[in-house]
């Protein structure tokens, strides 16, 4: 399992709103970090795969990524378009699949686009009362969609992951999807102090934005 932190690459209609958001929260120069981080670990996690799976059977291996709604040949277009932007995780999830993994459907169409709804309308927000609106309908609702989202990654993958084989979880720092799986998967984390250092600042936003 590998946490996810996302690159601008990733982000979308929001790029611009998260960027600056996080200048916001930590200045331009601790926040340029921040994102420096994000390149570094992304390194850390493609060397760490390299290692642990030159003597894998990659017939066996199930990749399930946050954000992966679909599968399929479909599924691998739009990882293709995301990597090609950008993507360091897309990137590293294509190269997988390249050699044999298997992309798994992973997420609730409905719940993701759900909250995708509710960061844009904070993004996109035309004035100051609209946002502040937007921010408490998705404060309202984050938590348990959130929990949503795992309850579903989790049977997910229960669902589909046969004994012997390997699943590979690309998803995000703040998700709590391995305290939802079944006892018998046996789960370890990648990432070293750089994850360590990118989930503090995720930790130190959340603080800050439940204060306001």
């Amino acid at each position: 399992m590998a946490p996810v932190f996302h690159s601008e690459a990733e982000m979308g209609t929001v790029r611009d709103y998260m960027r600056a958001v996080g200048e916001r929260v930590f200045g331009k120069e601790r926040w340029g970090r921040h994102r420096a981080d994000v390149e570094r670990f992304w390194g850390e996690v493609e060397r760490s795969l390299r290692e642990r799976l030159v003597a894998v059977d990659m017939s066996g291996v199930k990749l399930y990524q946050d954000g992966q709604v679909i599968d399929g040949p479909i599924g691998a277009r739009i990882v293709e378009q995301i990597a090609a932007a950008g993507s360091k995780n897309h990137q590293i999830l294509l190269e997988l699949v390249k050699r044999g993994a298997t992309l798994m459907r992973t997420e609730s169409f409905e719940l993701l686009k759900e909250e995708h709804g509710l960061v844009k309308a904070i993004a996109t927000a035309k004035d100051a009362n609209e946002r502040a609106l937007a921010a408490a309908a998705y404060a309202g609702r984050k938590d348990s969609l959130l929990e949503e989202r795992d309850a579903h990654i989790a049977r997910n993958i229960a669902r589909t992951l046969r004994d012997g084989e390997l699943g590979i979880l690309f998803i995000g720092a703040l998700h709590e999807v391995e305290s939802k799986l079944p006892p018998d998967i046996e789960v370890e984390q990648l990432g070293g102090e750089t994850a360590k250092r990118l989930k503090e600042d995720l930790a130190e936003v959340e603080r800050l934005s439940r204060r306001k």
